[in-house]
């Protein structure tokens, strides 16, 4: 399960699952990564909605917050690496 500090975080990301049409995603996002493909998948999407919202300056201070939940659960789970090599 993915620890997230603001529900808030979760929602942007469960709204944007389904923006997407990515229920894989929302999955994950609700049990948390379990694989290799799954922390592929799930920093893919991270980074999806950072250039979907580059023009979103209300959005940075959230996607930070996002990006560090996402990449601590990641590397909790073993899975930094896979996180990190998806960086663009």
């Amino acid at each position: 399960m993915i620890d997230f500090k603001d529900i808030k975080e979760k929602e942007i990301l469960i709204d944007f699952a389904n923006e997407f049409g990515d229920s894989k995603i929302s999955e994950v996002i609700e049990s948390g990564v379990s694989s290799e493909e799954e922390a592929s998948a799930l920093a893919k999407f991270y980074w999806k909605i950072v250039d979907e919202t580059v023009d979103r300056k209300d959005m940075d201070y959230v996607l930070e917050k996002i990006y560090t939940t996402l990449h601590i659960h990641c590397g909790n789970a073993g899975y930094s690496d896979v996180w990190d090599n998806e960086i663009p």
